[in-house]
């Protein structure tokens, strides 16, 4: 069992800030067990999640989960 100390609201709101993010939403994913997650979209020429968005997760206890390319972007969840 994992205790879930992780503020997905506060990293809503100061990750969207950094200039590689286009979109940062909570969704509730079924195929997360139903389980709340951030998705944030990172732009076009991004080949990794910058350390500035990983230092904006980390403050919130948040951690990423996957990653994916979807075109021209990479979408990251974090939880």
């Amino acid at each position: 069992m994992s205790i879930q100390t992780a503020d997905l609201e506060a990293a809503a709101k100061t990750v969207p800030s950094h200039s590689t993010v286009h979109d940062a939403r909570l969704v509730d994913r079924r195929d997360h067990d139903g389980r709340r997650v951030l998705e944030i979209v990172l732009g076009p020429e991004v080949d990794r999640v910058p350390p500035g968005v990983l230092r904006s997760l980390a403050e919130s206890d948040c951690g990423i989960e996957a990653v994916q390319q979807q075109g021209a972007f990479l979408i990251a969840v974090a939880r």
